[in-house]
This record gives structure tokens, C-alpha cells and sequence, in this order.
């Protein structure tokens, strides 16, 4: 029988529009895209993608998602106002009701704080965004009339999300508090609004690379933010000639980066079928880092602060079928797993100004393809020093020529893509680094945890490829870690006491994690719990692998790379 009962309580209530999902629930929109600006200052600051952005995201709304019409808000260029703005998302409230799916889109110019205290926030350690009048006459007049997360949009969204509402915010703009990363994207323009000559104590970037604050606690239960970019990097406008001959876009016109792979999201050409968040969320990293844009869209709240999971809810409330959960966390039943893709394990490896002695050391390596273009990794070389790089241009390992550790680290991650299973969808493994807002990637003395998260229970294993080539299992590191973890509570790894999260020293570069979940125990899970450095051509890698190709059940994959960069300056990271 389906009701919710009678009497009840505020909280009661509100329980119930979130679990019950009335059937008269709506999708509401409010798009908001500055291209253009008021002050004269500004003019060299325009952006041409935002306008084209806000027209695709509304046919894609009202055409392939069920919004209708009347329930989508713009607000282009002047219309853009920051009263105007803050108004529109209050009136949300008005506009939506308990259970409806509130969707907050903004395309344009984003800033970040710098101040140790990351107090121009949004929701947490993302900024503020530009609105068309912005005043930029003084340092007292921007800081008054920018749109700053922790003070406007913070109070706005919690009334939305304790009203029962869904929210969902996303953001393509910057939030560059520090050039921690190697963009590499010339041909592309950033979203990013530098402000150093008026420096607001908001965006002013140096050369100066240091371990960040923590960000502060996530401040929703029920807000989803798919923002373009992480705390450490900018994102790009495709709006030139030039960018749009080296990543064309869907349909050939301006916009920024991370748009034109959501949209993509929106049209089915990312993920075939349903999907959640974090399907979205990983799809939309891939597509954007094979397409060499050094930015990957971040989700949050991160699984350590997501009690209800609602990393794992169908994407914009898309009609899925039911898949049992543990009743205990979340009040909506998570998207669908999605079937696994065929996997092609092969190596792309594209050569940048390589000399033919090296070459002819990878010509012949198993599982490796030399490309032209859109490789999985570059191999750079200047004089003696090379450089492989990710698909982004992420540094993995800067050495010497004749190091052999960049063989054997291209070597293994030939092994490491030929040995992992395809896995599947069926444990509802969810692995990322926390900070979430980091974007995996972090600076020397910081610190993290990996969290795992599963919808079943399972047996989890964290494998480590490092830049030097070696493999390291991170979990289980002890006889009393091969218990099968349960599900529905997220996994610190290695814990939860800061005296047990990872800290960042050299050698810097990037690690390979993954992250594999097992319906049934491995066979291979005591005789490997706790190995360190151990080479992907020696017998403990053969061992491992014929355990992979024989494992009972279902098996869950998810691949994470950390980056980590060095600080500026002397260092010492203290006890």
C-alpha cells in the first residue's frame, strides 16, 4: 500500500517527497550564460562560447530530456545581472515542489579564492562566478558584485535542498586558486578570470605551488554540483578556428570544453542507456582528457560525505529500473550498472621529437601502438631528458633517455590494461581520491585517502602502478583486510585517522590505481596482501594475473590516476 502516512512531522515529510518520487515529480532548469560583460575593463575578457552554450543546453533539455519548455529559465549576457541571478535561483523555490529535479546551469567566467581560508567557496573550494555587472572599478567593487559561492549561493541552494528539492548544479567555468598543473592547451581560451593588476584577495594566480587546506565540510544532502574543472585547473573555451580544427565540437560551433562533452552526455554519444552521476561524471572525464583538455569534471559531494549515495541516483532523475540496495542508505534506488564496453587493451603511444635509439627500444614492446595522434600517452623528448606524459599532458615520469624505468613503465602499463578484466556494473563499485574537489590531483605534504563505496558487498583489492614502473598492492595490506567489505558505508583507504592518509613526496608524477571488487575471495588475495614494488614481467605479476582470468563472480574495475606535483621552494612537510 503507498502512502506516507498522515500527521507527520516537517522532517517526516520531507522523507517521504524524497522517497516516494510522486509521479507528478518535474524537471525545472535555470541556465545562466556571460559571454559578455558591462564594464568597458572587461572587454578583452568576452567569451563566444556561453551564448551558443545556453541554446544547445536548452533543445537538449526540452528535446531529449522531458523538460518542458516553461520550466527552463535563461538568462543570457544583460539579462545576467547579479540581482538577477541570486533572484532566479530563489524563485527556483517557488517554481519546483518537494521531489522535483531542480537544474542549475552556469556557462562563463569563474574566479577563485587564494586566502588560506578558500572563502570565496562554491560550493566548497570552487569560487564564485562572473556575472555580466560586474564592477570592476576596485578592488571593494568586484569583491561586492561577483557572485561568490559561500555567500550567495550557499544559503539559496540549502533552502532548495531542505525544501526537498534535487538539485543539481553545473558548472562550466574556472576555479584556479593555484596553477598546480601543465595545461598545455594553447589553442584553446580558459574560463578562468585572472584579476591579479585589481588583486580582490579572490583570483590573483603565482608561480607559488603549496600544499592547500583542507576544503571544508560538503554543506548539502540533497545538491549535486558537475562542475568542469577541479580546485587545481582552468577550463577551456573552444572558440577559435583553431580550437574548433583541433576538438570539434558536436556540432561545430563554439563552446566551452566541458559543454560540448555534457552535451554529448545529454545525446546518448558518451554512455549508451542509463546511467548515474558517477557513470556521468567518469564518462565525461575520458572524453575530455583523450581530447587533450587538461581539466576533469569533478562531483561532488565526494563518497565520504554522500550518506545517501546520491553520487549513484539516475542522472537528472532518469527512469530507471529498481536495483537492490541496502535499505539503510540512500531513499531512491541508483541507477542501473551500465554494461560494460568492449575493451581494446592496447597502448597508443604517440612520439614527440623521440630519437631513433629509442624508438627502436619501443618498436617491439607487446601491447603497444605507436599513433599520430590522441594517444593514451606521449613520450617527449628534449636532448637527453624525455617525459612521458598522459593523454592530457599530465606528467607521468621526467628522467633521462636511457633510463630504464621508462621502459619498464610503459611495459607495465601494457600489462596492467592486458590483465584487468572488463568488469561490470553488478557490485556498484564507486573509487576516488578525498579531497574530492582535488581532482586527484595533489602537491607535495599534501594528503589523501582513496574511498570505496559499494552497492553489494565484496572483497577489495587497490593495485598501484607507479611512475617507476613498479606494482604495489595498497589494500589488503594486512590478514584482517581480506574480510569482504560491506555495502553501502564508503571505505577509507588506508583509514579514516589522518595519521594513516597518504602523503605526497617525491617521486612525483603519475600512479595508475586500481581499484578492483570481488563478488567471491581471490585465491591470489594472501599470498599478494601487502606487496611492495614488485615488477609486472616477475611471478607474483603472472600469479596475479592468472587470478584475474580465473576469478568467480562478478568483478568490479575502476581505474583512478593521481597526479602529484612538487612544491615550490625548500619543503619540509614536518612530522
Amino acid at each position: 500500500m503507498g502512502y506516507c502516512g498522515r500527521m507527520l512531522s516537517p522532517t517526516v515529510l520531507l522523507l517521504c517527497a524524497l522517497m516516494c518520487h510522486p509521479a507528478g515529480a518535474r524537471n525545472v532548469a535555470l541556465l545562466v550564460a556571460v559571454g559578455q560583460f558591462g564594464d568597458p575593463a572587461l572587454k578583452t575578457a568576452q567569451l563566444l562560447g556561453p551564448s551558443i552554450d545556453i541554446d544547445s543546453m536548452q533543445r537538449a533539455l526540452t528535446e531529449r530530456w522531458g523538460f518542458q519548455p516553461g520550466d527552463v529559465v535563461a538568462l543570457r549576457d544583460q539579462d545576467a545581472t547579479r540581482e538577477h541571478i541570486l533572484d532566479q535561483i530563489a524563485a527556483l523555490e517557488q517554481r519546483s515542489a518537494p521531489g522535483d529535479t531542480v537544474l542549475i546551469y552556469f556557462s562563463g567566467h569563474g574566479t577563485s579564492a587564494n586566502d588560506n581560508n578558500n572563502s570565496y567557496d562554491l560550493p566548497y573550494a570552487t569560487g564564485a562566478w562572473v556575472p555580466y555587472d560586474l564592477d570592476y572599478s576596485s578592488t571593494a567593487a568586484a569583491a561586492r558584485t561577483l557572485i561568490v559561492g559561500r555567500r550567495d549561493l550557499v544559503p539559496r541552494l540549502k533552502r532548495l535542498d531542505q525544501g526537498g528539492r534535487w538539485v543539481v548544479v553545473v558548472s562550466d567555468s574556472c576555479y584556479s586558486g593555484q596553477v598546480v598543473r601543465s595545461f598545455g592547451q594553447a589553442f584553446s581560451r580558459s574560463r578562468f578570470l585572472p584579476m591579479n593588476f585589481r588583486d580582490l584577495g579572490v583570483a590573483h594566480v603565482t608561480a607559488v605551488v603549496s600544499a592547500r587546506p583542507q576544503p571544508p565540510p560538503y554543506p548539502y544532502q540533497h545538491v549535486v554540483l558537475l562542475s568542469g574543472a577541479s580546485d587545481s585547473e582552468t577550463g577551456a573555451d573552444i572558440s577559435t578556428a583553431q580550437a574548433l580544427q583541433q576538438a570539434p565540437t558536436l556540432d561545430g560551433k563554439f563552446h566551452g570544453a566541458f559543454t560540448d562533452a555534457f552535451l554529448r552526455l545529454l545525446d546518448g554519444q558518451l554512455l549508451p542507456g542509463a546511467f548515474n552521476y558517477a557513470q556521468g561524471r567518469e564518462a565525461l572525464n575520458t572524453f575530455l582528457e583523450h581530447r587533450n583538455f587538461a581539466q576533469h569534471p569533478q562531483l561532488l559531494p565526494a563518497i565520504a560525505e554522500d550518506p545517501q549515495d546520491i553520487g549513484s541516483r539516475p542522472f537528472l532523475g532518469m527512469n530507471l529500473p529498481a536495483q537492490p540496495r541496502p535499505t539503510a542508505v540512500a531513499p531512491a534506488a541508483p541507477a542501473a550498472p551500465a554494461a560494460p564496453a568492449a575493451r581494446d587493451a592496447t597502448v597508443r603511444l604517440k612520439f614527440e621529437s623521440v630519437s631513433a635509439a629509442l624508438k627502436a627500444k619501443i618498436a617491439g614492446m607487446s601491447g603497444v601502438a605507436v599513433v599520430e595522434r590522441e594517444g593514451d600517452m606521449t613520450l617527449r623528448q628534449r636532448g637527453d631528458q624525455v617525459q612521458l606524459l598522459g593523454p592530457a599532458g599530465d606528467p607521468i615520469v621526467s628522467t633521462s633517455a636511457g633510463d630504464p624505468n621508462l621502459i619498464k613503465r610503459i611495459a607495465a602499463q601494457a600489462w596492467l590494461n592486458r590483465v584487468l578484466p572488463a568488469g561490470s556494473g553488478d557490485l556498484g563499485l564507486r573509487a576516488e581520491t578525498d579531497p574530492g574537489s582535488r581532482g586527484n590531483t595533489y602537491v607535495q605534504c599534501e594528503t589523501f585517502v582513496f574511498e570505496v563505496r559499494l552497492q553489494k558487498p565484496a572483497y577489495v583489492m587497490l593495485l598501484d602502478l607507479d611512475s617507476e614502473g613498479n606494482l604495489t598492492v595498497l589494500y589488503p595490506t594486512r590478514a584482517s583486510e581480506r574480510q569482504v567489505v560491506t555495502a553501502g558505508a564508503p571505505r577509507a583507504i588506508p583509514g579514516t585517522d589522518p595519521k594513516e592518509h597518504i602523503l605526497v613526496t617525491a617521486p612525483f608524477g603519475s600512479d595508475q590505481v586500481a581499484a578492483l571488487a570481488f563478488e567471491r575471495l581471490p585465491d591470489f588475495f594472501v599470498d599478494l596482501t601487502g606487496v611492495q614494488r614488485f615488477a609486472a614481467d616477475g611471478s607474483r605479476a603472472d600469479a596475479l594475473a592468472k587470478g584475474l582470468a580465473r576469478a568467480a563472480g562478478a568483478v568490479g574495475v575502476q581505474q583512478i590516476t593521481v597526479r602529484t606535483y612538487p612544491a615550490s621552494g625548500k619543503v619540509f612537510c614536518g612530522s
